[in-house]
């Protein structure tokens, strides 16, 4: 009889239940290995890790070994959009085009900011076929993209970037703040708040990721490509396989959409800096106001790639029927196969899962769904 997963890390006394709720994932044979991890008021109340970091389980997860995030990844780059806001090197309502000039042809001359954030440009991916080298090299590709025109009028509609968010956020900083999406999330959050958190993983700290597993990725490439021309420039040019995130240029790139390494002990430090209204242990990244502005609802709608309705703030996923626990103001962004982030302003809880056996969906992993359910349960909220 195989002996069951340990489980590492900590909970505080009284959140014993999230620890068996986790030990129980890890038994079932659903987990490989995992992180969850839970901020209250500033103060770290859940710890978890344990597991295995490779397919055949002969290695154990070691505490601060990272994941590729995928879109959990997405949030972390809005908030440094939020971040030039607040600086004022940007504007929500403003045209891109007045930071951009590129991009203001085609039809696409008075898309805002915000329509961009939220998925609502027209501009989901690239329109002709595309390679994974070609999209991380972020600059070149953001340029191909500026060029193209929508596939349908900006605004009338939402429609995932999915494998292109970066590219905007990316674009945006450097010809406003100078830096890159990459150096400037490393230098105005990560390092601030300690948070282990990378848009760009330095070779050097490539040692540290688990690599990702998806026993369904086979299946996905056999499945035939998509027709629809919007899904298809927003999930086929490139279509990305799960496994692509093992690669090092990948891990490397800088890529803000879906190429964030992490664990869920530094997603939650950044979201319990949020919930708190933008301050941790004493380091204030953003005021209170700012948050509040940057997850302001911009768009509610059934999206066209992802094909299921969404609550939209400036490239943050706004809660709704508990995505993201029982309160509609949390907000954050999942990742594809299992991964999220979100914090809860009302209860001052900053929240993140993250895992290396990828699930076949884009949000609601049961998996993560469990921990944050007895979470709640042992905060009397649920």
């Amino acid at each position: 009889m195989s002996q069951a997963p340990a489980v590492h890390g900590f909970v505080a006394q009284g959140f014993e239940p999230v620890r068996d709720a986790f030990a129980q994932n890890l038994a079932s044979g659903e987990e490989l290995g995992a992180t969850f991890s839970v901020v209250q008021d500033g103060e770290t109340i859940i710890d978890l890790y344990g597991g295995a970091r490779d397919e055949d389980r002969s290695e154990p997860l070691g505490p601060d070994d990272l994941f590729n995030v995928w879109s959990t990844t997405k949030g972390m780059a809005a908030l440094c959009i939020g971040m030039a806001v607040e600086r004022g090197l940007l504007d929500y309502q403003a045209p891109v085009a007045t930071y951009w000039p590129e991009f203001a042809v085609n039809g696409k001359e008075a898309i805002t900011v915000e329509t961009l954030l939220s998925h609502a440009s027209g501009i989901q991916g690239a329109d002709t076929p595309a390679t994974t080298e070609e999209m991380l090299d972020i600059p070149t590709f953001s340029a191909r993209l500026a060029a193209q025109a929508p596939l349908f009028p900006p605004g009338s509609a939402n429609a995932y970037n999915a494998g292109v968010f970066g590219h905007w956020v990316d674009a945006l900083l450097r010809r406003t703040d100078g830096r890159s999406l990459m150096d400037f999330f490393a230098d105005e959050v990560a390092t601030p708040l300690k948070a282990d958190v990378w848009i760009g993983l330095p070779y050097e700290q490539h040692h540290r990721r688990a690599p990702i597993v998806a026993p369904w990725a086979p299946m996905m490439a056999a499945s035939p490509p998509a027709t629809d021309p919007v899904v298809k420039s927003a999930m086929g040019s490139p279509r990305m396989s799960p496994l692509e995130a093992n690669r090092p240029d990948w891990m490397a790139a800088g890529n803000g959409a879906a190429g964030g390494s992490a664990n869920a002990r530094g997603i939650a430090r950044v979201y319990g800096a949020l919930a708190r209204g933008g301050e941790l242990e004493g380091v204030r990244i953003l005021s209170a106001e700012s948050v509040d502005r940057m997850v302001a609802q911009r768009r509610a709608s059934k999206d066209k790639v992802l094909g299921v309705w969404v609550r939209w703030a400036a490239g943050f996923i706004l809660s709704a029927n508990g995505l993201y626990g029982p309160n509609d103001t949390s907000f954050g962004h999942s990742g594809w196969g299992g991964s999220f982030g979100f914090a809860d302003p009302e209860n001052k809880l900053g929240v993140s899962y993250a895992m290396n056996l990828m699930a076949p969906n884009l949000a609601g992993d049961p998996r993560g769904g469990r921990l944050v359910t007895e979470t709640y349960k042992c905060l009397g909220l649920g």
